[in-house]
């Protein structure tokens, strides 16, 4: 190619043929559906994928036609934003199900349009409601940060990268701990879930209201892959 359209990296080229394979498979698996725009659909992947926006426009556009009632149908049956479908797809990463409070607000949350899995609790004490929401996302990690939220004043998203169950429960502990106060925690795995000893608490911070974020937040990160994560806190 020339210099003004080099050729794609190794890891592009693997992210297309990735994701071509996928779609191939799911091809007569997935109830097919009104396919989306490739031109605007291929401008957010790129905005998302930088392995996306290596490929090329072009390319990644007769790629999303030839399969646009697959993931057409696959918007459909997983309720999550085409690109980050897309993106996911040809990372290899699962793909989950956004829990109904995140499927409401998809347009008018601009943070959480790159989510592929969430869980989602509503907790209140002293009278103060809050919500938090776990997820995964091909996204950078996020949080947990407050956003604005249609309907709900107090909202805290925490985003890990898509992977596995309990890899995504791992990372989003290991930003979720220090949120709530806990300065020094370890994280281990066994047979009956993941586990974290709480090892040196924020001493100024309050036990109860400490306990209480971690328990919202545990209820939220086992929510995520619904229920296929246990959460242990061990205090020492």
């Amino acid at each position: 190619m020339s210099a003004l359209y080099p050729t794609p990296s190794p890891t592009a080229t693997a992210w297309l043929a990735t994701l071509r394979n996928t779609l191939t498979e799911l091809r007569g698996e997935v109830a097919p559906a009104e396919p989306i725009d490739p031109e605007t659909l291929a401008a957010h992947v790129e905005s998302v994928a930088p392995e996306a926006a290596e490929v090329g426009s072009e390319v990644l556009q007769a790629t999303l036609r030839e399969f646009g009632s697959t993931i057409g149908g696959l918007t459909a049956a997983f309720g999550i934003r085409p690109a980050a479908i897309v993106t996911a797809l040809g990372r290899g990463q699962p793909l989950g199900e956004l829990d109904p409070v995140v499927a409401r607000a998809l347009e008018h949350v601009p943070e959480i349009s790159s989510l592929t899995s969430s869980g989602t609790v509503t907790v209140e004490k002293d009278g103060r409601t809050t919500t938090l929401v776990a997820a995964t996302t091909v996204g950078p990690p996020a949080g947990p940060v407050r956003v604005a939220w249609p309907d709900r004043d107090d909202v805290w998203l925490c985003a890990v990268p898509a992977a596995e169950p309990l890899d995504a429960a791992r990372a989003a502990l290991a930003r979720i701990l220090p949120h709530v106060g806990v300065l020094r925690a370890s994280l281990r795995e066994d047979h009956r879930g993941l586990h974290a000893a709480l090892l040196t608490v924020d001493p100024a911070a309050d036990p109860d209201l400490v306990m209480a974020r971690l328990e919202g937040w545990r209820a939220a990160v086992e929510q995520l892959h619904r229920g296929a994560v246990a959460i242990h806190w061990e205090q020492t």
